[in-house]
């Protein structure tokens, strides 16, 4: 019995080898990725299919779904594509890649008649509820910076093509594993551990609070949303999330716990003070030419509380995430594999960060298989 297809953007990412994974077993994966399979280590099989495009480049990436309709076609497009940092700035990426990229993807995608379309949305689309308030599924994706911005740009195109591709949008939390490979944490538990004057200082009471998953939660989470694919509703939005947030002097005290094996104290530093701290290294970073991760932007959000209530989500998909994979109870863990084996923590952190970023000339198409 022939499979049935499912093309997945931004396969060679941190997710997206890992979802092929999972789903090579009930799929003909058409896996599509900036880099090449080799560079990454990626899946091979006689139902993989691999392209090297660049989803902002419409005529390759037509090519490739020509590609795809000669092959038999997809019933599912798992649609994880897409560029972001932590700058807070403005880049051409945001414009090119996640709307124009997406746009692309979506037209090309209308004659397949597909089962689902299955959007990649993230948490941060929303902005930060007022005190006391949480994001639910209702929320509408507000948030001012770039990257919230074209995801929120994403998810609207869904609406204008709802007639002619039914899909879902799929809101993440921040994704983590044990080895960490989550650009702030990694850079979190680097300061923490480093010894240096700021190693002990958190901003405002330490209450800034985002919600974070384990990537092994987040595969059954797509399990789930793929399995339940003809059941959910057009355009309904699901958060990718555990219920509440985990706060920054959570994190600071687990952490420190963890590697020094005692409980250390931060230093508070007031919110006003912190801020001008952040913008006057930030300038400095300019001047030197070597730009610290804390940037102006996150100075804003200091003792702010991204607070999901994820409740519809887990009940409708029979999901929740694995009391064991909370990120504190995973802390220790990433604090041995950062002691046993720094380089494998280092070389994961940095393909992660690949991963996410465009990286000089991308090959238009390598067809596969």
């Amino acid at each position: 019995m022939t499979k049935p297809g499912m093309i997945i953007t931004g396969a060679t990412g941190f997710l997206g080898g890992r979802l092929m994974r999972y789903l090579s077993n009930q799929y003909t994966i058409f896996a599509l990725g900036r880099r090449s399979p080799q560079e990454v280590g990626g899946l091979e099989g006689p139902d993989v299919h691999w392209f090297q495009v660049d989803i902002g480049h419409f005529d390759p990436l037509r090519e490739v779904f020509s590609h795809i309709r000669e092959m038999g076609g997809a019933e599912l497009v798992l649609h994880l594509a897409g560029y972001y940092d932590f700058t807070g700035e403005e880049h051409p990426e945001y414009t090119r890649t996640n709307v124009l990229g997406t746009r692309n993807v979506l037209e090309l995608s209308a004659p397949l008649r597909l089962k689902k379309f299955i959007f990649t949305s993230s948490v941060a689309a929303c902005p930060f509820p007022p005190p006391g308030g949480v994001i639910t599924e209702d929320t509408p994706p507000t948030a001012p910076p770039p990257y919230s911005r074209s995801k929120r740009i994403g998810e609207e195109m869904l609406a204008n093509f709802k007639d002619q591709i039914p899909s879902c949008i799929l809101r993440l939390a921040a994704i983590f594993s044990n080895w960490c490979e989550y650009e702030p944490m990694h850079n979190f538990l680097a300061t923490w551990f480093s010894g240096s004057w700021n190693a002990r200082i958190l901003g405002g009471r330490g209450q800034w609070a985002i919600p974070y998953l384990h990537v092994r939660d987040l595969l059954t989470f797509y399990l789930r949303v793929v399995e339940k694919a003809d059941e959910l509703e057009p355009l309904e939005v699901l958060q990718a999330s555990p219920n509440g947030c985990t706060t920054h002097l959570e994190l600071f005290r687990g952490a420190t716990r963890s590697y020094y094996n005692e409980a250390r104290s931060p230093i508070y530093v007031p919110k006003p003070v912190a801020r001008l701290g952040i913008m006057m290294r930030e300038q400095v970073g300019r001047l030197t030419g070597t730009m610290p991760f804390e940037r102006s932007w996150m100075g804003e959000y200091i003792d702010l509380k991204l607070n999901i209530d994820a409740t519809r989500t887990h009940r409708r998909l029979g999901w929740e995430p694995h009391p064991e994979l909370e990120i504190l109870n995973c802390i220790p863990v990433m604090v041995h594999n950062m002691r046993s084996n720094p380089e494998e923590w280092q070389k994961r952190y940095e393909m992660s960060r690949k991963g996410k970023r465009v990286r000089g000339k991308v090959k238009n198409v390598i067809p596969e298989g």
